[in-house]
C-alpha cells in the first residue's frame, strides 16, 4: 500500500490527530464546502461529523483501516483539508480530497493528490469521481493527471457522478 505520512513540498499528508477537529467539523458543518460530496445528512451535523472522526481515528490500526489522512501544512501541521482513497472494485481505487474553504484555489488538493497517485499508480487503476457541479474537484482530477470519462453512475453512491481515470502504471501522473 502506501507509506503515510507522505511531506509533499508544502504539506504533510497524515492521520488524524485529536487536534484536527475543530478544523474538520469546521469543513463538515459549512454546507457550501459539503453540498457535492457523498456525505449523509447526520455526517454534516456536529454529532454525526465527531462521529465520523472518531471512526475515522479508530480504524487506523484495525484490519480495515480507512484510508482517510489530514493534509496539514508542513510549517505549522495545522488542518487545511483531507484527502484519501478507498478500494472501488479489485485493482482500483477512488482517489478523494478536500480542502477547507478558506485555503481552497491554491493547489493544495492537487498536490496532495498527486502525492497518493504517485505510489498508488504504480499498481492500482485509481478513479475520482466528481459531481457535475463540482467544476473544482473536476479541475484538480485534470491537474493530477486523471483523464475524464464522461458521466458515469458511482456503484456505491448510486450517483451520477464524472468520472475520472488515472490508469495503473501510468506515466500520466505529474510529479509532485
Amino acid at each position: 500500500m502506501i507509506k503515510i505520512p507522505i511531506e509533499t513540498p508544502r504539506f504533510v499528508i497524515r492521520r488524524f490527530k485529536e487536534k484536527d477537529l475543530r478544523a474538520f467539523l469546521e469543513f463538515m458543518l459549512d454546507e457550501e464546502s459539503t453540498k457535492y460530496l457523498a456525505f449523509k445528512d447526520e455526517q454534516k451535523t456536529e454529532k454525526g461529523a465527531k462521529a465520523l472522526f472518531d471512526f475515522v481515528c479508530g480504524a487506523y490500526d484495525s484490519k480495515q483501516p480507512i484510508h482517510s489522512y489530514v493534509i496539514a501544512e508542513k510549517i505549522s501541521d495545522c488542518y487545511i483539508g483531507s484527502c484519501g482513497f478507498s478500494l472501488y472494485d479489485l485493482g482500483i481505487y477512488e482517489c478523494y480530497y478536500s480542502v477547507n474553504k478558506s485555503m481552497q484555489g491554491d493547489g493544495i488538493a492537487t498536490e496532495a493528490t498527486q502525492a497518493i497517485a504517485e505510489q498508488l499508480v504504480k499498481t492500482h487503476e485509481l478513479r475520482a469521481y466528481c459531481h457535475p457541479k463540482n467544476t473544482a474537484a473536476q479541475a484538480v482530477a485534470k491537474k493530477a493527471g486523471f483523464k475524464p470519462q464522461g458521466i458515469k453512475l458511482h456503484k456505491n453512491f448510486r450517483m451520477k457522478s464524472e468520472l475520472f481515470i488515472l490508469p495503473k502504471n501510468s506515466s500520466q501522473a505529474p510529479e509532485i
